[in-house]
């Protein structure tokens, strides 16, 4: 037990990424759905490859979802409304007459009796036909749409059209009116229209009702195919009634098979095929790509980006009406291309589509369209610098989108009619959610400490406040620390490094130098120096400071932590080699401790921090020559480069020595353009 204690601690850090491993596996075991899937692959239009088919139980032919919901819009068109007869509006609206009447013609009995016995035979013509009360239904009732009056518990067809509306039975009260004699045609009028009362209503409660008999009476269903007949036959062809024959057989068998029996079955497939595919992502990150499966920050990115997508994807499945391509799948590349490599983002992507695949209905098909997508959003975003980059690619990949499901679409349907256009609009609103990668890079940055293209040009800005203020303090700096940048970034990028990266580091590398800008040779221009009044160490000592204040300038800052390694490793271990020789030359019996005289490290870790430890060196060297030729530029170079990989200083870096080479031509090139050197003509 204590020798498993103590492998565990001394390994904690490979225990650790094992566990991020094992818990996303965890998780994503648990986010699939513990149902079979179908083990046969089919197209529509395209021959069944497989060994002949039968039925293993009896099961019903499913309908087209696009014929049952034909069905079911045609039964909502086309649904009966119920109208009522209120009973007691008749009688109140006799009463509400016949009240008015006496208030106006009280006093006049022989006045009031002609005028009620005649209003009182108009408002009962009205309502033995009926007085309609519109709504927005019976407004808008169409043709072949029927309506039924509701008499107690019988229910009669009607014509709304044999009814009164308010407008109809307002003309009628004024015809009738008007006919009599001896009544006061204005009163009258006025006093049966406030009366009037509806009395034919619409029947909302039964009309619903009725709707939802009607809908739950469509079958879902079309014949049957009994236990033992033969579904299809090998190198039939796939046509549209045999591929919703399959589609039928499909949904019950994985219905079965999801049963509670088969629940653990299914569960150690799923733990098994997840394995597998968590296996061979961790493998192909510690071969290719070592840095990343040493930073546990790292993985936990990645495995998180896997995570969320496949969570976001599972969820969507169980919405209904929802198109699982509405998911922003390219998201995940996009994401991982910011903050690693191409390579990384395809693999990424790649292993992302394999888990959801196997749930994605549909499997070859989604893997054809997110995989051709997702690899297009990478190659037309390779440095992602802007918005309307990241605009411009997603107009490409909803266009890649398109046409890849119209091919697809033509190959299976063989009629250009039949393509389903809302398929489109999932597309774009696909591509429309993935615009989201530009806060969230932001936003993964500071959780991980990520550095992306876009952070890196706009530190790269020399209107930023730190070069601004280098700009002016030590101009002499400043201007090195430019050039030094040029040459770094030739040559990385010729290596295959981070070119933009290791110019913003080499732009900052040298800040430390803003506390003491004078003791820097290059920022002497009245011809006193400092370092006159100083020991050597004492000079040394200030020279080195400059990094360790660096250090401290660019976290005060909120520099990202990729530049400040690039201020503190642009000097390695290395010896302040002017001072410390000019200590061994004034005193060579005196006792020296060559830390004194030495940086602090690390040494340079990364291809781009041993370019730019290279460049720093060979520029500021560079100046001190007293003329430039092929020659003398060409030996400065390699003694600087040749006693840097004497020393070790580029041993942890992964540089190799042809890298090298190149660098030293880049830089010998470099140079000679500078300081404008004519090519040296064979006589």
């Amino acid at each position: 037990m204590k020798q498993l204690l103590s492998n565990i601690r001394n390994n904690h850090e490979r225990v650790q990424r094992a566990m991020l491993f094992v818990v996303a596996g965890i998780l994503l075991v648990l986010m699939l759905p513990k149902e079979g899937k179908f083990k046969y692959e089919y197209q529509k239009g395209r021959p069944w490859l497989h060994e002949d088919l039968m039925a293993p139980f009896d099961f019903a032919i499913r309908k087209p979802a696009d014929e049952v919901e034909l069905e079911t819009q045609r039964i909502k068109e086309n649904s009966k409304l119920y109208v009522r007869k209120d009973a007691s509006a008749e009688k109140a609206a006799l009463d509400a007459f016949e009240a008015a009447a006496r208030r106006e013609l009280g006093s006049d009995d022989r006045k009031l009796e002609r005028h009620v016995q005649l209003g009182t035979s108009i408002l009962k013509s009205i309502y033995r036909k009926g007085l309609l009360r519109g709504t927005p239904e019976l407004e808008s009732v169409r043709n072949g749409q029927r309506v039924f009056i509701l008499d107690g518990n019988q229910a009669s067809e009607t014509d709304l059209k044999q009814y009164y509306t308010i407008q109809s039975a307002y003309g009628f009260i004024q015809g009738q009116v008007r006919e009599a004699k001896r009544v006061d045609e204005e009163l009258l009028i006025k006093l049966l229209s406030e009366s009037l009362k509806q009395n034919i209503l619409f029947d909302e409660e039964t009309t619903k009702r009725s709707l939802e008999e009607e809908l739950a009476a469509v079958s879902p269903s079309r014949g049957m195919i009994p236990k033992g007949l033969m579904i299809i036959g090998r190198g039939d062809m796939v046509d549209a009634e045999s591929y919703q024959v399959l589609e039928s057989f499909k949904a019950e068998y994985e219905t079965r098979l999801g049963s509670s029996e088969s629940y653990y079955v299914i569960l150690l497939g799923q733990v098994i095929m997840i394995g597998i595919v968590l296996t061979v992502y961790f493998l192909f990150i510690s071969r290719y790509r070592s840095e990343v499966a040493q930073n546990n920050w790292q993985l936990s990115f990645l495995l998180m980006m896997l995570l969320i997508m496949v969570f976001v994807s599972s969820t969507v499945m169980r919405i209904p009406n929802v198109n699982l391509y509405l998911v922003p799948f390219c998201l995940m590349p996009l994401m991982v291309r910011s903050f690693f490599d191409s390579r990384m983002a395809i693999f990424s992507h790649l292993i992302t589509l394999i888990i959801i695949g196997f749930e994605a209905p549909n499997g070859y098909e989604f893997m054809f369209l997110e995989l051709i997508a997702g690899i297009v959003s990478i190659f037309t975003l390779v440095k992602l610098q802007s918005r309307y980059q990241l605009f411009a690619s997603m107009v490409i990949v909803f266009m890649t989108y398109s046409a890849s499901y119209f091919s697809l679409a033509v190959i299976h349907e063989g009629d250009i009619r039949s393509i389903d256009v809302s398929m489109f609009i999932w597309f774009a609103g696909s591509v429309g959610l993935n615009l989201l990668a530009y806060p969230l890079i932001f936003l993964f940055e500071k959780i991980f400490g990520f550095i992306s293209d876009v952070t890196l040009l706009e530190l790269n800005n020399t209107n930023h406040r730190l070069l601004r203020q280098l700009a002016s303090e030590a101009p002499g700096t400043f201007q090195h620390s430019l050039q030094v940048a040029s040459l770094a970034e030739s040559a990385v990028y010729h290596i295959g490094g981070n070119a933009l990266l290791v110019r913003t580091g080499a732009l900052y590398h040298d800040i430390g130098k803003l506390y003491a800008p004078m003791y820097f040779v290059e920022n002497q221009v009245t011809g006193v120096n400092p370092h006159d009044e100083l020991s050597f160490d004492e000079s040394a000592k200030i020279i080195i400071n400059h990094v360790i204040k660096g250090v401290e300038l660019a976290k005060k800052n909120n520099l990202p932590e990729q530049l400040i390694d690039f201020i503190r490793t642009h000097h390695g271990t290395s010896t302040v080699q002017y001072f410390y020789r000019s200590y061994l030359l004034n005193f060579p019996e005196g006792e020296l401790d060559k830390e004194h005289f030495s940086y602090p490290g690390p040494k340079p870790f990364a291809k781009e921090m041993a370019v730019l430890m290279m460049a720093d060196s060979v520029e500021a060297a560079s100046r001190s020559l007293n003329e430039y030729t092929t020659d003398s530029v060409g030996k400065l170079v390699d003694n600087i480069i040749d006693r840097q990989f004497a020393e070790g200083q580029f041993e942890n870096a992964n540089i190799t020595l042809r890298d090298i080479t190149e660098v030293r031509a880049i830089f010998k090139k470099k140079l000679l353009n500078i300081y404008h050197v004519r090519m040296e003509y064979p006589s």
